[in-house]
């Protein structure tokens, strides 16, 4: 069925056709709701192409995720899809598997696509992505870094969540708490998360031991690894392992199980997360839940007001809450 045919049908001509099935101009109400009927009873459906070359807008808009197969990938994106199918909106995904070349490139697709806005689930903001965000001339919002003003950004507070968290251990008698973290070039969760815990450390009078900290990789297997390293490099074993992430918290558990120890008889571990593998492993895992939807669901409204022109908030911070559970 073509635009031709169905103006045919209608006894008009396809412009008439075009300007009732993108609300635009003016046609007769008898005229629009016989067309209306026709479109119904025939199933037509226009050109998608172009029909945004009518509007001048796809319609469509790019997400570029860290990991797209990781449990708040998939949260976040639910977030947005709720809020983009309610207007009309399609998405297209752009995986980066945490590398900054590949946020680039899809940044640059994604403009090539004209999509009509992007949501950046960033790892890391360089001046180059400053300089590539300068030039897209496209609605854009980042979530889970601070943008510094070079866009809106939606993002949890990384420092104050660390911290709650190490006080929570500290105050449950893990005073000899060890920290695994990631490279600090993520600010949000390397540097953020990172501080938080040294802050409780400092707010406790407990001295910073460097033995009592390794960097994993987001990982299970590096959680594993950061863990086996911090009690292979100790005479005085830690109470506590605090992990930035569930992953790595599970590989931390892991290690103590192997090497006979008991969590948390012997050694209390939480983590940082609160998706289903803190609620579904056994210990269930201490962490921090952050809402991932939550965060979607925003980053997808002050995008589409971006997108309609509208004034929004520039930084936006979901809240976070302790889950206390088995592993600690």
């Amino acid at each position: 069925m073509t635009i031709k045919e169905v103006a045919k049908l209608a006894g008009t001509s396809p412009a008439t056709i075009s300007r009732v099935i993108n609300n635009s101009g003016y046609v007769k109400k008898e005229v629009r709701e016989k067309v209306e009927k026709i479109i119904e009873e025939t199933g037509y459906r226009p050109n998608a192409f172009a029909k945004a070359l009518h509007q001048k807008k796809s319609s469509t808009i790019g997400v570029i995720l860290p990991k797209i197969n990781a449990s708040s990938s998939g949260d976040t994106v639910s977030g947005i899809t709720e809020i983009a199918s309610k207007k009309g909106y399609s998405i297209l995904l752009g995986n980066t598997s945490h590398s900054q070349e590949k946020e680039i490139e899809f940044l640059n697709l994604f403009k090539e696509k004209q999509v009509d806005g992007i949501i950046l689930v960033a790892t890391i903001i360089t001046e180059r992505h400053k300089t590539i965000i300068d030039k897209l001339n496209i609605p854009l919002v980042i979530v889970g870094q601070d943008s510094k003003g070079i866009a809106p950004c939606v993002v949890f507070d990384e420092e104050k969540a660390a911290y709650d968290m190490a006080a929570y251990m500290i105050e449950s008698g893990k005073e000899k708490l060890a920290f695994i973290g990631v490279d600090e070039s993520d600010i949000a969760v390397g540097g953020g998360r990172k501080a938080g815990y040294k802050k409780a450390l400092k707010k406790n009078n407990i001295l910073l031991k460097k033995e009592y900290i390794e960097n994993g990789a987001f990982t299970v297997e590096s959680g594993y690894e950061a863990c086996k390293k911090i009690w292979e490099n100790n005479n005085n074993k830690p109470q506590g392992i605090f992990a930035s992430t569930d992953k790595m918290a599970i590989g931390a558990i892991n290690y103590l199980l192997d090497i006979g120890l008991d969590v948390p008889k012997d050694v209390a571990v939480s983590g940082i997360g609160g998706g289903f593998l803190s609620k579904y492993y056994k210990p269930k895992i201490t962490t921090l839940f952050y809402d991932y939807k939550k965060s979607g669901i925003k980053s997808a409204k002050l995008l589409f007001d971006l997108i309609d022109k509208k004034e929004v908030e520039q930084r936006v911070v979901i809240e976070h809450k302790l889950i206390k559970q088995e592993s600690a």
